[in-house]
């Protein structure tokens, strides 16, 4: 089967970013299926790897931008995306959100190669942005909203990564078909790295006394970055053996670089800068707990974050700034906890919490990793995925055969 895969934020396994589609596409190529990826990034390339053909096009983006320079690249990717996936012969094509233009060379590729069309919801568009205030102006938002109905009415079949997500995309178009496929743990990619967490532990300079907190991820300003650096300095003041380490870029950076600053930390060491996907698969093994942060908004409640799955997979149990179905779901097996909002209360929590056990690192650990195995491991996920768009195919093959019985 041929797979046309759009998706305006591809990263290769080394570059940093999100792995879903790497990991995806080389599954699908695995499987036996001929995967095209239509991409952006700053300078074109095309590649063959792992059996994925990767056509990346000349469309940068990097989450610094301002929003309306965000605009001008989307529309960009929409317009010369469309051109690429219409020459691409498809007997199913498959675009990824966000942004929401993405459904454009989706829709019209599925149109002329004739080829049923799946869509992927990662975060509800317009509605997000409309609630956290980045979408103001009238007319942009009908226009999205209708893009977004289009978008839903044209696919055979929407996979949503969150139950969130899919009530969001059944208020909008109830009749399409959903299946819900979040993002994923990694398990065997992080196995390494667990086993051999004291030497890297030594390599890094992380003291075995001290509890290390680990963030790696976008800036982005919806993420709250800075509520992480303000908890290391409220822990710093108080002299706790806490290490706090956000790898990243974004938006946010230099806020985050003032705040440190302002508790007295040392900006490199707390703010180390981007890292690769691979050194963090080797890193965060080796910290205590991982944390997960957005600002106070319940439009991203229903997030499926990339760096919650990674921290089960590396078997790290997570505290989240923020409440939502992910925080819900690893509080129930005892692989997370929420603090407070305010990094000062969040500190005495963390401190009171780690000390009385009802916060216990080492229990976490091993629930996280047998929440990464047993709901969240990509192979177990990727079976869901290849069956949504396995069926979209078979099921757009019978519709268009005529059978004898059905003649004159």
């Amino acid at each position: 089967m041929r797979i046309v895969y759009i998706h305006q934020h591809f990263n290769f396994p080394w570059e940093p970013g999100w792995q879903r589609p790497w990991q995806f596409a080389r599954r699908l190529a695995r499987a036996g299926h001929e995967v095209t990826v239509i991409c952006g990034g700053r300078e074109a390339a095309r590649r063959r790897l792992d059996g994925v053909e990767v056509r990346r096009l000349t469309v940068p983006y990097e989450n610094a931008m301002a929003f309306g320079q965000r605009v001008r690249s989307f529309i960009s990717f929409m317009t010369r995306a469309s051109w690429f996936a219409s020459k691409v012969r498809a007997d199913v094509v498959f675009a990824s959100s966000t942004p929401l233009t993405t459904a454009v060379p989706g829709m019209i590729a599925s149109t002329i190669r004739r080829a049923p069309f799946v869509f992927e919801v990662r975060d509800l568009w317009p509605e997000a942005p409309v609630a956290l205030g980045f979408l103001k102006n009238r007319g942009a938002i009908w226009a999205a909203e209708k893009l977004e109905k289009a978008a839903y009415r044209s696919a055979d079949h929407v996979i949503a990564l969150s139950p969130g997500m899919e009530a969001g995309v059944k208020r909008v178009w109830p009749k399409v078909g959903t299946t819900v496929v979040p993002n994923a743990s990694d398990v065997e990619n992080f196995a390494p790295s667990r086993h051999s967490r004291s030497a890297v532990r030594a390599e890094l300079g992380w003291a075995d006394d001290e509890t290390v907190l680990f963030y790696a991820g976008s800036f982005g300003v919806t993420y709250d970055v800075p509520w992480l650096i303000r908890l290391a300095g409220e822990l710093h003041q108080r002299g706790e053996k806490f290490r706090v380490v956000a790898y990243g870029e974004g938006a946010d950076t230099q806020r985050c670089r003032r705040v440190a600053s302002e508790f007295g930390l040392n900006a490199l060491e707390v703010l180390p800068g981007k890292i690769p996907r691979t050194e963090i698969e080797r890193m965060l093994p080796a910290a205590d707990i991982a944390v997960s942060t957005l600002v106070d908004n319940p439009a991203l409640e229903i997030n499926s974050l990339n760096k919650v799955f990674d921290a089960l997979a590396a078997a790290r149990p997570v505290i989240f700034n923020h409440a939502g179905w992910l925080p819900e779901v690893l509080a129930e097996n005892n692989a997370g906890w929420q603090l407070s909002r305010n990094p000062a209360a969040a500190a005495d929590q963390l401190r009171e919490g780690i000390r009385s056990g009802q916060i216990d690192v080492s229990a976490g650990s091993h629930a996280a990793l047998d929440l990464a195995r047993q709901e969240f491991d990509r192979d177990l996920l990727f079976d869901r995925f290849l069956c949504v768009v396995e069926n979209a195919a078979q099921h757009s093959h019978a519709s268009n055969t005529t059978t004898p019985s059905q003649v004159g």
